[in-house]
């Protein structure tokens, strides 16, 4: 009696099963007419950015899922696919409950351009499965590192002031950028003392350069201009006349901007035109004039 029952309840297992698949995998049944369904949403990617390393992580969220379709039709679940030169392949497939959902994908093992793309898994009674892409071509680049850029910038100076009692001041100059965002103008340089009389203006005739490489690929890189002043539409050479006092430089906050433009293929990757604008600021060193009064010592 007990075999039987287990026989018995073995059996209506097997045909809630086939059943199942007739339902959803016999080719002989109709496929979901997808043309009648919508399914919109908010689709967010983050960090959104031109690439990312192969130590990082993506994060996809769906929310606000709505959908169009026939009535009997049911989104039964979500599911992140992946496109790469290496082929198609599953990330992860999400049952859909009505609530928002999230992706996380580390990027270990993956390489080069990337495409994502969100598809919604339909079911219906006595029709063949069916999906519909919620959101495709959400791109990413993924290298074995993120990377670098390096930008160094210089000014060359040319100076002239002349004094009361006609004595003429004329000099010139370079200074180079001492890191990524810093250009260090000497005072000494700058101002002067005449030997009669008295200087009360300097002349200044300011012009700029750069270069720029990318230390860990194989970018290029160019310049399409550079800038002094307070915007990055400003001219690269200036001219202006400042106190000839120490401070004087300083007091006009000035910059220099850098415009840099990387292209080319790294890792079997073309990339677009990146643009990155460099801001140095323009600093004095410190000067000391003659007049000073000498250290005591004891």
């Amino acid at each position: 009696m007990k075999k039987a029952i287990i026989s018995f309840l073995i059996a209506i297992l097997c045909a809630l099963i086939l059943h199942s698949c007739a339902d959803h995998d016999d080719p002989q049944l109709a496929p979901i007419d997808t043309s009648q369904i919508k399914i919109s949403a908010t689709v967010k990617d983050f960090p959104n950015a031109s690439w990312l390393a192969e130590s990082e992580q993506i994060t996809i969220s769906v929310s606000n899922i709505e959908m169009t379709a026939p009535k009997g039709v049911v989104l039964r679940s979500i599911s992140l696919i992946a496109q790469s030169a290496s082929g198609k392949y599953l990330i992860d497939d999400k049952p859909y409950s009505g609530e928002p959902l999230e992706f996380k994908i580390p990027l270990n093992g993956m390489k080069g351009r990337i495409n994502f793309s969100l598809r919604g898994n339909l079911i219906k009674q006595n029709s063949r499965d069916a999906e519909v892409i919620i959101k495709d071509n959400i791109q990413t680049i993924v290298f074995s590192e993120n990377p670098k850029f390096e930008c160094e910038a210089w000014l060359y100076f040319s100076v002239k002031s002349k004094s009361t009692s006609g004595e003429e001041y004329s000099k010139t100059f370079e200074v180079k950028s001492t890191d990524h965002f810093t250009i260090h103008v000497p005072g000494s340089e700058l101002y002067w003392e005449p030997a009669s009389g008295t200087a009360s203006t300097l002349e200044l005739t300011i012009g700029s350069g750069a270069t720029a490489w990318s230390p860990n690929t194989s970018f290029d890189c160019t310049i399409p201009f550079t800038a002094i002043g307070h915007s990055s539409g400003d001219p690269s050479t200036l001219k202006l006349t400042i106190p000839n006092t120490p401070g004087s430089l300083k007091d006009q906050q000035l910059q220099l901007y850098v415009q840099t433009v990387y292209y080319g293929t790294w890792e079997n990757v073309t990339i677009d035109e990146f643009k990155l604008l460099n801001v140095f600021s323009i600093v004095e060193k410190g000067y000391r004039t003659s007049t000073q009064a000498p250290e005591l010592r004891n």
